[in-house]
């Protein structure tokens, strides 16, 4: 390997290491600190979205929004049928928080994928995020790179939007009110309080800032499930309504 490649190979696990302490808001945080592989995990999706072959465009525009809706819904099923599995007591805390935690990634999932479809899929909701969407207003761009961009001015937007942290839910709110053009009356409380106890899980190993261990057993796990169910419902009622207006 040259040195050229290894520097440039330096750079990128740098801006890494910056990204994931600015996350985990640590800045000595290393490979050994809970949180890192997750969020590490996360940062090469980024990265990979940047590189994302024309298929994936072409899968969102020849796709309608309701294959997206069926996946997550097949997903969760999935999720709730491992609820009825026999596990044992020794394994019962990691199981439990691992289904919590990939409750909230499957949520994550949708909602990243709603985004893209909607400005994928109809301009109006394209020249909506462009215009209104705080992370992409202040995007700046020349005509020569949108030019090599194959995907033009929407390629640089999901490319953008990728960066989002979905399981910041006030914030994909404001993302999905700003596309549609409308006010969403959607109840995030539950799932807002869900997505912060998954960072606990995710980045404490289940304790609070404070040091409090907390419980994650199958009652709380399957109530946090039927509250993601019941929002990702909501949007999707929001979305249908709106586009059939």
């Amino acid at each position: 390997m040259s040195s050229t490649t290894d520097y440039i190979l330096g750079l990128q696990e740098e801006e890494m290491r910056i990204w994931i302490c600015e996350h985990l808001d640590d800045e000595d945080a290393d490979e050994e600190t809970p949180g890192w592989d997750e969020l590490a995990q996360e940062w090469a999706y980024m990265q990979a979205s940047q590189e994302e072959p024309v298929e994936f465009f072409d899968w969102y525009v020849s796709h309608s929004y309701s294959d997206i809706q069926r996946t997550f819904h097949f997903q969760i099923h999935k999720l709730r049928d491992l609820m009825d599995m026999q596990v044992a007591v020794f394994h019962e805390e990691t199981f439990y928080k691992m289904s919590y935690a990939h409750a909230v990634t499957l949520m994550e999932s949708f909602l990243a994928d709603t985004v893209r479809s909607l400005i994928l899929a109809d301009n109006k909701y394209f020249i909506n995020a462009i215009n209104k969407v705080e992370a992409l207003k202040e995007c700046k761009f020349t005509i020569s790179e949108i030019a090599k961009q194959k995907d033009g001015a929407q390629g640089f937007a999901i490319t953008e939007l990728s960066k989002i942290m979905y399981h910041n839910i006030p914030k994909v709110r404001e993302i999905l009110k700003a596309i549609l053009g409308k006010s969403l009356s959607i109840d995030i409380s539950n799932v807002c309080r869900i997505t912060s106890l998954r960072h606990d899980i995710v980045h404490r190993d289940g304790k609070t800032t404070d040091g409090k261990l907390i419980k994650v057993d199958r009652e709380i796990t399957m109530e946090a499930i039927g509250h993601i169910e019941a929002f990702v419902n909501n949007v999707s009622e929001e979305i249908h309504n709106h586009q059939n207006a």
